[in-house]
């Protein structure tokens, strides 16, 4: 959802950092320079993870099933053709992703190296909290598949979303293994380098 999907990549940008803490800590306490190369190789993950796993993820959902995946706020997205407005919506979302990325790696940087790091597990949990009860709170939109319309003026004629109408939940499993795999190989991936120092 594109709810998620933003801050998630702050939150996956912020989770890296926190779980590479030692070893970038311990490069930045040896290095000379103001940025090393840990930063640029932390910031390389972040930016990757967020346009090849959370960026097609979210643009595959939205063009495929646009009412669920903004959870019905809008019309708008479900009528992209020929009006500027609604097509600039798409590279807005994609741009939004990575620019949240980056900041969230730069500040998230940025205190683990000024001495407080205790904001950077707070930060991304709170917002992953947020997340979670933003979702809740518009209950029953992620269970339920169709059009703005249908959410708005005749829940009826939805689909329950793992009843796999249109192909949604084939789509959304899809989705969703493409992620984790992904993330746990950067999960792993780090964890591994971070037992070196």
């Amino acid at each position: 959802m594109v709810q998620i999907d933003i801050p998630a990549a702050f939150i996956a940008s912020q989770f890296f950092l926190d779980i590479g803490r030692r070893a970038i800590k311990k490069e930045a306490e040896k290095s000379t320079e103001k940025y090393p190369a840990i930063y640029y190789r932390f910031l390389f993950r972040s930016v990757f993870f967020a346009c090849f796993v959370i960026a097609p993820a979210g643009i595959y959902l939205l063009v495929g099933w646009p009412g669920w995946e903004q959870m019905y706020w809008t019309e708008r997205v479900e009528k992209p053709l020929f009006h500027l407005y609604n097509a600039i919506l798409y590279p807005l979302f994609i741009m939004a992703i990575i620019l949240v990325a980056y900041i969230g790696h730069v500040v998230g940087y940025r205190w683990l190296v000024t001495g407080r790091e205790k904001y950077l597990r707070t930060a991304y949990v709170s917002l992953l909290l947020a997340v979670s009860l933003l979702v809740i709170l518009n209950y029953p939109a992620f269970t339920l598949v169709g059009t703005y319309q249908q959410y708005h003026h005749d829940r009826g004629s939805m689909d329950a979303a793992w009843n796999n109408p249109h192909d949604f939940g084939k789509g959304w499993l899809i989705v969703m293994v493409y992620f984790t795999l992904s993330f746990l190989y950067l999960f792993l991936k780090i964890r591994k380098e971070g037992r070196n120092y």
